[in-house]
């Protein structure tokens, strides 16, 4: 009976906690649990060095990081010293030379990398004792050997030839000189002049001047003692004299009044590099930061269901993609907004309002509630699982003691999150999206800057430079001179226009070297035929990689053993390469050149000549002085691509033609010299 009675009250109880269970609801979400950090032990040394400890015996592996607490530092005539210095400083030591030091460091497995704010080396905890001591001569004994300064030099003159034909280099650029005031680090653009006023000298001075043990910290992470730690520190820092690094105080930042235009010129480019950027006084640890970061997210950093995406990309299909960031400085009012994308050209200004009234929306809270807990789950998920990995604890104990952050900053990470209201994101996005004071930048071809304009509160567009420097005001074509002058001055200059019509074949050969590798190009013409007929073959170590072929009638590509005939505008773009100099034969293939200005190549004055064949735009540019043809930009496989033309010598037929080619291609510098000439050789294929 008793065990009857018991079953019946287990049955009552049941039936008495379904009914009060709605199952067409999900549960309440408990309180966010507070997160335990695990164990970060410290200590420090007389010398003043802070040193923090993660030990994480999973896996048995180490790393090793010294931090350097700077503010941003002004670098002025010699911009681009910083990161020479930061590369140089792990190249050799005192006591070890390059060949050395890399086989020491080889020898055990570890990785060693440096920067001009800290250093770090990581490897097998077996080899702990060892990466100490080598970690150790980095630091303390950097030697700053000339012979390696100057590959970084020569270097940084190969990447600053590729990023001054970079839309996203020439975008970050403006971005600095136009937000930062002059003199303030964060305006620093590295230029040739710049790098050519930088000695390894520098690099030491800054050492000595800004690196010691009283303004840095080491974290050690993995599987290693507290004990063993101490003891190897004192053994190998203790004895690093203290010293005092100089503190600079520069000017504000101050935020735009109405939308700024400025613009930098990417002649024939048919995509737009665009941003909408500001300072703003933005840090880590600032009470609404968890509020601005949910905002940021939701209007573009969120992935495909931010608004930007989903405005820009799948709406409208302006663009691949488009995102926006937050960043935050140690200087005042030295932190940045941007939303940024890659747009087509057609559609810069567009894209531009459609930004802007995305970030106008989330000051309105046009957002659900339901969009902001995912981006809250999302994030307190991220959060958690990178916990998982030691080096993000040791990364976030460091973030306290460089910020002065609250010791239980990121253990109540979970907590902040979610206390984060629809309200506290709308305060954020009002105080942090400005999109009625904002810099719009544009990256792209000047035939937009009329479009651009108009989104300018001022109605003016600033145009800068690819190093953001204000572009000087070129000066005015004689009246005399005409695109057609141009052209009858180029032929004129290179051994006439009778003599170029009399080519009835020609025969190119070019090398250029890529990357230890010699690719040959051999480039035929025959304009005897009813058609002109051109070939194209791109071979390596004697072996054919591509050939283009149109034959007066038919135009095919092939690579790789496959052929593909080519139609409609793909075919008349071949076909257009048919004559070796276009310009003799501007009338037959009905060109008709206009001239728009003067501008600078090279330091020198040189005509700037704007064809369209086949949809495509193309410039060329001739040298006021000399009349030759200088630089051409056109559009190839949807990047504008430019190539300077040098080294003009006469034939043997007796016209001047250019013996080298420079371009860019994929971000390194191409130079294609010519081998060998040949006109009127009676030459079939």
């Amino acid at each position: 009976m008793r065990k009857f009675l018991l079953i019946l009250s287990t049955l009552f109880c049941c039936v008495a906690l379904n009914a009060q269970i709605d199952r067409t609801k999900a549960p309440l979400a408990g309180p966010a649990p507070k997160v335990q950090m695990g164990d970060v032990q410290s200590f420090t040394l007389k010398n003043g060095l802070k040193v923090l400890v993660v030990e994480n015996h999973n896996y048995p592996k180490v790393n090793i990081s010294l931090n350097v607490k700077l503010d941003p530092i002004e670098e002025g005539k010699k911009a681009g010293y910083l990161s020479m210095t930061g590369e140089l400083w792990g190249k050799a030591t005192t006591n070890r030379d390059t060949k050395v030091l890399n086989a020491e460091i080889d020898f055990i497995g570890s990785n060693l990398s440096t920067s001009s704010s800290g250093a770090s080396i990581s490897g097998l905890s077996k080899y702990t004792d060892k990466m100490m001591e080598l970690f150790a001569d980095v630091v303390l004994n950097p030697a700053f050997p000339q012979d390696e300064f100057d590959k970084l030099v020569l270097q940084n003159q190969s990447a600053l030839k590729a990023n001054s034909v970079d839309p996203e280099s020439i975008l970050d650029n403006i971005k600095k000189t136009t937000m930062f005031p002059a003199g303030h680090p964060l305006s620093d653009v590295m230029t040739e002049a710049s790098l050519a006023n930088i000695t390894v000298d520098d690099c030491r001075n800054y050492y000595k001047t800004f690196i010691h043990p009283n303004n840095s910290v080491i974290v050690v992470v993995g599987d290693i003692d507290m004990k063993n730690v101490e003891k190897l520190v004192n053994k190998y820092f203790a004895k690093w004299q203290k010293g005092e690094a100089p503190a600079f105080n520069y000017a504000v930042p101050v935020e735009p009044k109405g939308l700024n235009v400025v613009f930098s010129n990417k002649d024939a480019a048919n995509q737009a590099e665009l941003s909408i950027a500001y300072p703003l006084d933005y840090h880590i640890g600032q009470p609404d930061q968890f509020a601005a970061q949910m905002a940021i997210q939701i209007l573009g950093s969120g992935g495909f269901e931010s608004k930007l995406m989903q405005n820009l990309r799948e709406s409208k299909g302006y663009t691949y993609g488009a995102y926006c960031r937050m960043y935050s400085n140690t200087l005042k009012g030295s932190g940045q907004f941007f939303a940024s994308s890659k747009v087509k050209a057609e559609v810069v200004d567009s894209a531009a309002m459609e930004i802007l009234k995305e970030m106008k929306n989330m000051i309105n809270g046009d957002f659900t509630t339901e969009t902001l807990e995912n981006i809250k789950k999302t994030n307190a998920g991220d959060f958690s699982r990178s916990l998982e990995s030691p080096n993000t604890v040791a990364t976030f104990a460091y973030y306290i003691e460089r910020y002065n952050l609250p010791k239980d900053f990121y253990e109540t990470y979970l907590q902040k999150l979610a206390k984060v209201t629809k309200e506290d994101v709308i305060a954020a996005s009002k105080k942090y999206l400005h999109p009625d004071n904002a810099y719009i930048f544009a990256v792209t071809d000047r035939s937009q800057k009329e479009k651009l304009q108009k989104l300018a509160t001022n109605g003016k567009v600033v145009e800068l430079d690819n190093y953001g420097q204000p572009v000087k005001e070129s000066p005015k074509v004689a009246s005399n001179v005409t695109a057609e002058s141009v052209i009858d001055n180029y032929l004129k200059a290179i051994g006439g226009k009778d003599k170029v019509l009399a080519i009835k074949d020609m025969s190119v050969t070019m090398e250029m070297s890529v990357q230890g590798m010699t690719i040959k190009t051999v480039s035929q013409y025959i304009l005897s035929g009813k058609k002109p007929a051109y070939k194209m073959e791109m071979s390596m170590a004697g072996n054919i990689m591509t050939k283009m072929l149109f034959d007066g009638e038919k135009a095919t590509v092939s690579s790789m053993g496959q052929e593909q005939v080519l139609e409609g505008e793909q075919a008349a773009a071949l076909a257009s390469q048919a004559y070796p100099i276009l310009e003799a034969y501007y009338p037959q293939v009905n060109i008709t050149p206009s001239l728009e200005g003067i501008e600078k190549v090279n330091g020198k004055d040189a005509y700037k000549i704007k064809i369209t064949l086949n949809n495509a735009v193309t410039y060329s540019f001739y040298d006021v002085e000399t009349g030759l043809k200088v630089k051409q930009v056109g559009t190839e496989n949807g990047q504008s691509t430019e190539v300077y033309l040098e080294d003009y010598r006469m034939t043997d037929y007796g016209i001047s033609y250019n013996f080298i080619n420079k371009t860019t291609m994929q971000g390194m510098p191409i130079e294609m010299k010519v081998s060998e000439i040949k006109i009127n050789s009676e030459l079939k294929f």
